[in-house]
C-alpha cells in the first residue's frame, strides 16, 4: 500500500492508497531537504527507479541543458518580489531568445498590450496570435456539431501555432487560452511552450485561490455547512 500524507488545517490526515496509485507528495520531503542515505524508504522513488535513471540521461541533451540552466537561473533570482510577467521575461534573455510569441485569448486584449511592451523595450520582437484569428467556423473545419457551443468553437489553437511556427520564434508564451485549446496549441507548437497567464473567468485568472481557505474549497467540492466531510 502506498501512503499519502495530506495536510490540513486542523492536522495531518493519512489516506492508504492502492499500490497502483503514484501520489508522490508527503510531508517529509527528503527528496528537497535531503537524506544523507540518499532516497527515504517511504519515497515513492522507490517504485520508479528505472524510470528516475532514464530521466537522468535526458537532461544531457544540448536543448534540455539549456533550457534547465536558464530556468535555475531566473529561479535563483527571483526574491518573492517579481511576477511571473516578469520571469517570463528573464528567461527569454537567458536564453538569448530575439524572437517571441504570443499565443492569447483575445479577451486579453490589455494584458497582451502591457507584455508586449514590456518585451519589445528589452529588444525582443513580439509575434501574437489571438485565438480566432481567420475566422473560421466550426462548419469549415467539418465539425458543425460544435457550433452549439459559439463562444468557444471560433478558437483556432492550431492556426496560432502553425502562425507562429511560420515566422519562427524562438519560444512561445499562453495568455488566457481556454482549457483544451492551450493543449492543443502546445502540441502544434515547434517552439517550447510556457503559460503566462492562465485563464480563470471566476478568479481573476488565479486558479490557485480555489484551493486557498476553506471556504474556497468547500465551495470547490460542492459541500454544505452541514456536510461533515473535510477538504
Amino acid at each position: 500500500m502506498n501512503v499519502c500524507v495530506v495536510l490540513r488545517s486542523g492536522g495531518i490526515n493519512v489516506i492508504m492508497k492502492n499500490k497502483g496509485t503514484t501520489t508522490c507528495l508527503c510531508q517529509k520531503m527528503g527528496c528537497w531537504r535531503g537524506e544523507a542515505d540518499g532516497i527515504p524508504a517511504y519515497c515513492q522513488a522507490n517504485h520508479y527507479v528505472a524510470e528516475i535513471e532514464k530521466a537522468k540521461k535526458s537532461y544531457a541533451d544540448p536543448d534540455v541543458v539549456d533550457i534547465y540552466t536558464a530556468a535555475c537561473a531566473v529561479g535563483k533570482k527571483n526574491d518573492g518580489y517579481r511576477p511571473r510577467i516578469e520571469e517570463a521575461l528573464d528567461f527569454a534573455r537567458e536564453m538569448k531568445f530575439s524572437r517571441v510569441g504570443f499565443a492569447a485569448c483575445v479577451a486579453f486584449g490589455r494584458e497582451l498590450e502591457v507584455i508586449r511592451r514590456l518585451f519589445e523595450q528589452a529588444g525582443i520582437e513580439v509575434f501574437t496570435a489571438g485565438c480566432q484569428i481567420g475566422r473560421v467556423s466550426a462548419t469549415d473545419r467539418g465539425l458543425p456539431h460544435l457550433e452549439e457551443y459559439p463562444d468557444n468553437s471560433p478558437c483556432n489553437p492550431i492556426a496560432q501555432a502553425e502562425i507562429l511556427n511560420k515566422v519562427e520564434t524562438q519560444l512561445n508564451y499562453i495568455v488566457g487560452l481556454c482549457m483544451g485549446h492551450d493543449i492543443l496549441f502546445t502540441r502544434y507548437s515547434r517552439a517550447p511552450v510556457s503559460t503566462l497567464i492562465v485563464k480563470d473567468r471566476l478568479l481573476a485568472n488565479n486558479p490557485a485561490a480555489a484551493v486557498y481557505g476553506w471556504h474556497a474549497r468547500r465551495s470547490l467540492f460542492k459541500l454544505r455547512r452541514s456536510d461533515d466531510k473535510m477538504v
